[in-house]
């Protein structure tokens, strides 16, 4: 994992160079002294927007949506989704912490009007180590350069098991919806997954402006790869087999035991999906198959850990 930085920083949600709150440097969570004008819970008569109501020109941008969010709680930005809802409604949610709290804001898509404004303590789960970060502009950036011609329909920053700080960026193109991680150093892209989407499709469809008929490098059956074989390979593309996944995966957790392994395609290379339970913690890893490289991992706490279902 990468080290945390434990400094003051000023992250820049926005996309101009205006100033944001400072960040105290007794603690190494994000927490905001900047003192901001009232912030109470509120819930608007209005409701999410009908699709059937707008067009595309419509919609206010992401960034539009960040700075209305910031206006309403002058905090630092977490997370900002374009949400398409049940009866296909649609509204921006965000959510902006300020000191200890965490403020959920649900608005309108094309005046910014607020339906809702809660807020909740914010979990340590949830906090962000502090630190130099690339701003939510800088990272819709790259999550486009990634999908080019994608809607980004969602941002968070998040502090990831073993990745470190990175931004989480959902981009729909087509009938697709891509799973972009960027690394909230430096912008390199750590992950990008992609599966069909009903909601993605819905807007593709409605909403764009300009419907994306075909998906570059749209994912199919025929491209699911068959796993290798156990035995030595003579082939001239090198896979590891499933054993040396499993001890590479753990390798990585003491006193595990291999619940599950599958093997698969991730993007543009194949890899192996290995879960490892130990006590009440439940481990997953993306193994690289060509090269043995842990691409990703995930841990999640379990309460029943004889439940494998």
């Amino acid at each position: 994992m990468k080290n945390t930085k434990i400094i003051a920083i000023a992250l820049a949600v926005t996309l101009t160079a205006a100033a944001v709150p400072a960040v105290s440097a007794a603690s190494d969570r994000l927490i905001i002294t900047q003192a901001t004008g009232s912030t109470t819970s509120s819930t608007a008569s209005q409701t999410s927007v009908s699709t059937s109501s707008i067009k595309a020109s419509d919609i206010m941008s992401l960034d539009k949506a960040m700075e209305v969010a910031l206006k309403e709680v002058p905090g630092v930005l977490k997370s900002i989704e374009f949400d398409v809802e049940d009866f296909r409604c649609v509204d921006y949610q965000t959510e902006v912490h300020y000191e200890s709290l965490a403020y959920e804001l649900e608005f309108s898509v094309t005046d910014g009007t607020i339906y809702e404004n809660k807020k909740e303590r914010i979990e340590h789960e949830d906090s962000i180590p502090a630190g130099s970060y690339i701003t939510f502009a800088q990272a819709r950036d790259a999550a486009v350069k990634e999908v080019p011609g994608g809607f980004v329909s969602k941002l968070e920053l998040q502090d990831a098991y073993n990745l470190g700080v990175v931004y989480e960026a959902q981009v729909w193109l087509g009938d697709y919806e891509y799973d972009v991680v960027i690394d909230a150093d430096d912008g390199t892209i750590l992950r990008n997954n992609y599966e069909r989407d009903s909601d993605a499709a819905y807007y593709n469809k409605y909403l764009s402006g300009s419907p994306v008929s075909t998906t570059p490098q749209a994912p199919s059956t025929s491209d699911r790869p068959s796993a290798p074989s156990t035995s030595t390979s003579t082939s001239s593309t090198t896979q590891i087999t499933r054993e040396q996944a499993e001890k590479i995966a753990l390798g990585q957790v003491s006193d595990g035991f291999i619940t599950d392994i599958e093997y698969d395609r991730d993007h543009a290379r194949t890899v192996y999906e290995v879960e490892v339970r130990s006590g009440n913690w439940e481990y997953s890893f993306d193994i690289d198959a060509s090269t043995g490289d842990i691409i990703k991992t995930e841990r999640d706490y379990e309460d029943d850990w004889y439940d494998f279902d």
